[in-house]
């Protein structure tokens, strides 16, 4: 009789929408090819959620033999909870976790979780085929490279470092093409793929395991044999979007006919809509080319350039190595002249990083142009990354604090469900915690009222007109919100200070926005402009005397012509749940639309005041007028990367 196995990849769901559990299925195909491995064991169907009742779950199974799972950090605490489970009404299963997050120092490891039988570190393929073969052999779990095994009947412990050479990638059948998904495509599911086109990263980032989970050398799949056929396979589910997993898309010349045939499969045949990647560090011309290919398909949601930090001492600190300022700066404007929006990926809380270097990066950004997005993360601790080594969190006096993992968008768990946690950085030697918290605040700001609009033209028309920097008109809103308390402002700022302070008390920081009907966590600062939406009015008015305040405090000049135009400006072309698809005509006393959009494209330019005022005219139309649901998922949800937060002149 066969032998039950079971694998587990249990991914977060995001409005009914599931990511296939590729790993788990990567597993699956590679050893289901072998004939000693299909004889003796019978695959069960993939596990790729959780149910709200755990143990019901676990007890439907039956019987296991075997039992593998995928770990990582967003789905830890949920592998740890069902092997134990397995264990309770399996007591003889063979219960074994691998991925990311599995520990590859296990000290200690088998002592609080006696009911895990094996380890599995590295590349996960071959290392489980000889963990299978030994489960119909000798059981000599303990002699396989890549394995920690805890022999409860001896109570010993073997470890075997993993193998020193990588896997040959081109003897893993594709887990799309064999079949191994086929019953999960039966299901009444919106299915996301995960999807390599190569494997491995050369980098060393220490805030990241990825670099020092795989190996240097990056190897590809083959183009022909597999990656065409895998996206005919996307078009034939309809697989909306694609989640390209390589480490550094576009470090390759092939990368831009991968693009270009997602691009042609899309055309033809309608699928896959979207393709979001991780695009190679110092992104360079190639990276340009295949963002122009997908952009111009309406399939990248935007382009990542991403820094992490703009503060040398830090980028030394953390081992990475960012393009210089100079070209970041030219890529900028040749993606704003192009149309092509792009994101910026920023982490808080790096050590190295202080409250003035942190700001002044941002700072730096703006003034290169980047006015779409700005993403901020709160720097995550992941397991098996330099960064969570003792010998590093002591050099840089690392304090962490363990909270309920933030997923943007993601479902609420119920409250039977395991809760997944996270350990993020709230204080390090060059950033105390009052430091990191004012560093929040600030984050909150350019994210909610410049790279998503609320303010994005007032600031850029201030900072030019004045001489200032974006820093100095930033640091005087939060200051206005502090001394205005009951102001939208003002209440949005005490939201955001009551997320900062749950973070320190170690619990949930995402905010719901009930009024949209989406229940899901939403990031503070998209929150935060949900909110301020429904009172545009009252927010644009309450404005005014904000940018009075700045003007007095640096003693600056008060044109009321100026700011009356230039509030008008920023509430009309602010994409709206409401906007009607009809064009809005506004009487402006000075080349307010032309200053702006020539600044955000890098073009000299000045700021003119007619002699007779001219009319410029917005057309104000988002695509699902008065769907307050439908704006929330596709200008602030799907949209934010694509940057859709501004209405086009016509």
């Amino acid at each position: 009789m066969k032998k039950k196995l079971q694998l587990v990849q249990v991914n977060n769901s995001y409005g009914s929408q599931y990511f296939i559990p590729y790993s788990a299925g990567l597993l699956q195909a590679y050893c289901s090819q072998f004939e000693q491995i299909k004889e003796n064991f019978d695959f069960l169907k993939l596990i790729y959620k959780q149910e709200d009742d755990l143990e019901e779950q676990v007890k439907s199974l039956g019987k296991l033999d075997i039992v593998g799972q995928s770990c990582y950090v967003w789905n830890w605490k949920f592998n740890l909870t069902f092997a134990e489970m397995v264990r309770k009404h399996n007591p003889k299963a063979l219960i074994i976790l691998g991925g990311p997050q599995v520990p590859d120092d296990s000290d200690g490891f088998f002592e609080k979780y006696p009911f895990v039988d094996i380890l599995c570190h590295g590349e996960g393929e071959l290392v489980f085929n000889e963990i299978l073969k030994e489960y119909i052999g000798d059981n000599k779990y303990g002699t396989i490279e890549g394995v920690t095994y805890n022999d409860r009947e001896n109570k010993e412990i073997f470890y075997l470092p993993r193998p020193a050479r990588a896997i040959d990638l081109e003897s893993i059948p594709s887990p799309y093409l064999d079949g191994t998904f086929s019953e999960l495509m039966k299901e009444d599911i919106v299915w996301q793929a995960s999807w390599e086109t190569n494997r491995g990263c050369p980098y060393r980032c220490t805030f990241c395991n990825w670099g020092s989970e795989y190996y240097d050398k990056v190897r590809k799949f083959s183009l022909e044999g597999r990656l065409k056929k895998e996206i005919e396979w996307f078009s034939k589910n309809k697989i909306n979007l694609v989640f390209g997993c390589d480490a550094n898309f576009g470090v390759f010349k092939r990368d831009i006919d991968i693009a270009q045939f997602l691009v042609e499969s899309k055309e033809n045949t309608g699928y896959p809509k979207k393709f979001r990647v991780c695009n190679a560090k110092n992104s360079n011309e190639r990276v340009f080319k295949i963002s122009k290919i997908l952009n111009k398909a309406s399939m990248a949601k935007g382009t990542s350039l991403s820094v992490q930090s703009m503060d040398e001492g830090t980028l030394g600190t953390i081992k990475r190595k960012n393009i210089g300022i100079d070209k970041f700066k030219d890529l900028m404007n040749r993606f704003n002249e192009s149309s092509m929006p792009t994101y910026t990926e920023v982490i808080l809380g790096l050590p190295g990083e202080s409250y003035n270097s942190f700001i002044a990066g941002l700072d730096t950004l703006l003034h290169a142009g980047q006015h779409s997005q700005i993403y901020v993360y709160n720097c995550t601790v992941l397991g098996n990354s330099e960064m969570s080594s003792p010998q590093y969190i002591e050099d840089h006096k690392i304090k962490t604090m363990e909270i309920p993992i933030f997923q943007a968008h993601a479902d609420i768990k119920t409250s039977t469900q395991v809760q997944e946690t996270e350990s993020i950085i709230i204080e390090t030697k060059t950033m105390p915690s009052q430091d990191w918290k004012r560093s929040s605040q600030y984050s909150w700001t350019i994210q909610a009222f410049h790279t998503m609009g609320l303010f994005q033209y007032i600031a850029i028309a201030f900072v030019n007109t004045y001489n200032c920097n974006y820093s100095d008109f930033y640091t005087a809103l939060l200051e206005y919100a502090l001394e205005n308390p009951n102001s939208l402002l003002g209440i949005e700022l005490k939201n955001t200070q009551d997320s900062l302070d749950r973070i320190l008390d170690g619990k949930q920081y995402g905010q719901t926005v009930p009024s949209y009907g989406l229940d899901i966590f939403w990031p503070p600062e998209e929150a935060s402009f949900l909110r301020v939406l429904e009172n545009i009015d009252t927010f644009y008015e309450e404005s005014a005397g904000f940018m009075r305040h700045f003007l007095k405090k640096f003693n600056l000049p008060i044109d009321e012509k100026f700011l009356n135009n230039l509030i008008e400006l920023q509430k009309e072309i602010m994409v709206h749940y409401d906007d009607k698809g009809q064009e809005f005509s506004l009487s402006l006393d000075y080349n307010l639309d032309d200053y702006v959009r020539d600044i955000q494209n890098g073009l000299s330019t000045e700021l003119i005041k007619y002699n007779d005022p001219k009319i410029c005219t917005i057309s104000k139309f988002w695509g699902e007028t008065g769907d307050k649901k439908e704006f929330a998922r596709n200008i602030v949800w799907y949209g934010r990367k694509g940057g859709h937060f501004i209405n086009k002149f016509v």
